[in-house]
């Protein structure tokens, strides 16, 4: 298994570049969850997510925002989630959007 956390405080076009997860090592699933701890009309994340073939199941979600407000957490009740069938050698291109000033939690995690 293969787990990665990010705290995000600005955009970031391409979220598991330069990590573990960069180039699947292995064939698994791949689990993406995410927690901002603000999601109004000033301050959000949007996500978008584009699969090795080029397909985009995600594309421009909203975040949910944590209540009560807390940067770093991820609520198993409150957080968005997304499990994709990941190959070996694959690229998934996560963009995290931001708007205003708010705080994304991301966790991925890769399992056989």
């Amino acid at each position: 298994m293969i787990y990665e956390t990010f705290s995000l405080t600005a955009t970031n076009a391409d979220l598991l570049a330069g990590g573990r997860l960069n180039a699947i090592p292995y064939n698994g699933i791949l689990t993406l969850d995410f927690l901002a701890d603000l999601n109004n009309a000033t301050n959000n994340f949007v996500v978008t997510i584009q699969k090795p073939n080029g397909d985009v199941p995600v594309d421009a979600q909203l975040v949910p925002g944590a209540n009560p407000s807390l940067g770093g957490v991820l609520d198993e009740r409150q957080l968005l989630r997304f499990s994709f069938r990941a190959s070996q050698g694959g690229h998934f291109t996560v963009n995290c959007a931001e708007t205003g000033a708010a705080i994304l939690t991301v966790r991925a995690v890769l399992k056989p």
